[in-house]
């Protein structure tokens, strides 16, 4: 009897789970434990026969499924911070991630004055060991408009393509949407006068809003003129398994991209040169009640492309192809919280989705799909703003390491601070 007795202690130690979701600095995120033995379902583990049983039975085997995979931070901190006024630009938004076959990491972002102004410019941060240091970062695109979200891919060989896209000009000064022009509070009458003389001696080419892309072959030391791009996406296209470039998105200005005028609806365009031309592979059929926008997509090694779309109530929808993008499921709802970023786990069983939530308990989570986006796992936070109502944050993209761990980046205020920084998290799968 003490054997046996002994034998379950042993085995109810060996099977109790204990799950630890590290706390993260700008605000904190407090540990996710489950204690050892205690389901979902407030079962206890005590490891005693259940009422009716004799106590009598074999002893239980061990599970030979796997463990769940739970993610574990390492390190939450800031890339780049500033809080000053014009001209120094301290808000940061809706960056992208990439890194190379070196585990050199390039993030990629829009820096500006607000949320909506027209002086944004996409910058370039670089890690030479895995996102613990970054450099000063630099302008690597910057027009007369607002260039907003950045997206960015890394091809292999030194090439990287770096999405953006902007608005009309005059949508920033003549606009009954005070949100549009309330920058206009930040910055002198002289410096007013400046910018519009600046567009007042502009082409009309050149204030028109628009989605591009520019490339670069050297690591992202020099960069390419501007590529016209018919669609927007804030995260940019993706590199399928035969090098193709997936770039799934919704119409921007595509009269003045390509002459091609396009319905509005979630479209699959593909790129067979590694970026020099894209050209439309597919129209996703999301429900126009959705109010999509802001999708991405990648494919996974049997072939089957997995995708998400923001939907106009701040939600994520999954949807797939098993032909390469030329047909697709219907779409479902995973959860709410948008736009979603997708990445793979280095055996390329797991798909990682990061979102942001901006409502309720805010901030930048994860969930997992170990069935190649059939169904997703439980939600976790990989980060919270000190103030957990702060809506102003999100749009989190995710890398990987060649150890198999993870680089998570965002925009998001640090702790206190009044404007959003470029942030991001280290973490793994545990």
């Amino acid at each position: 009897m003490k054997d046996r007795r002994l034998f379950k202690i042993i085995l109810l130690f060996m099977t109790g789970g204990f799950i630890l979701l590290q706390g993260c600095g700008g605000g904190g995120v407090p540990a996710v434990t489950a204690l050892p033995g205690t389901g979902e379902d407030g079962e206890t583990g005590t490891g005693e026969p259940a009422s009716g049983e004799t106590g009598t039975s074999a002893p239980e085997t061990l599970p030979t499924e796997p463990a769940e995979q739970v993610p574990s931070v390492t390190d939450t901190s800031y890339i780049s911070r500033e809080q000053g006024e014009f001209p120094l630009l301290g808000y940061y938004g809706w960056p992208s991630v990439a890194v190379d076959e070196k585990d050199v990491t390039y993030v990629v972002v829009s820096k500006r004055l607000h949320h909506i102004d027209p002086y944004g410019r996409v910058m370039l941060y670089k890690s030479y060991d895995r996102g613990l240091t970054w450099d000063g970062g630099s302008c690597i695109y910057d027009t007369v408009l607002d260039d907003r979200d950045a997206g960015i891919v890394y091809m292999g060989g030194g090439r990287l393509l770096v999405t953006t896209f902007s608005h009309d000009a005059p949508l920033y000064l003549n606009n009954t949407n005070a949100s549009w022009t309330s920058w206009q509070k930040s910055v002198s009458a002289g410096q007013l006068k400046e910018l519009t003389d600046l567009w007042a001696s502009s082409p009309e080419s050149d204030l028109k809003g628009c989605s591009s892309y520019i490339i670069s072959d050297d690591y992202g030391e020099t960069w390419s003129g501007r590529h016209l791009m018919p669609l927007t996406a804030p995260h940019g296209p993706s590199m399928m398994n035969d090098g193709t470039l997936i770039y799934l998105g919704v119409p921007k200005a595509p009269e003045f991209a390509t002459g091609k005028k396009l319905e509005s609806g979630v479209y699959c365009y593909v790129s067979t040169d590694r970026g020099e031309t894209f050209s439309e592979r597919s129209k996703i059929g999301v429900d126009p009640e959705y109010k999509a926008c802001e999708a991405y997509g990648i494919q996974l090694p049997d072939g089957t492309v997995v995708a998400t779309v923001r939907t106009g109530d701040l939600s994520t929808l999954c949807f797939r192809s098993v032909d390469g993008g030329y047909t697709w499921t219907e779409a479902e709802k995973v959860t709410y919280g948008a736009p979603a970023h997708l990445v793979l786990s280095a055996d390329g069983r797991t798909v990682v989705m990061s979102y942001s939530k901006r409502k309720d308990t805010t901030g930048q989570c994860v969930r997992l799909s170990t069935d190649g986006g059939a169904s997703w796992g439980k939600e976790y936070y990989l980060s919270r703003p000190a103030g957990t109502a702060d809506s102003d944050l999100g749009y989190p993209a995710t890398a990987r390491y060649s150890d198999g761990s993870f680089i998570t980046v965002y925009y998001q205020k640090w702790k206190n601070d009044r404007k959003p920084c470029l942030m991001r998290t280290l973490w793994t799968l545990s």
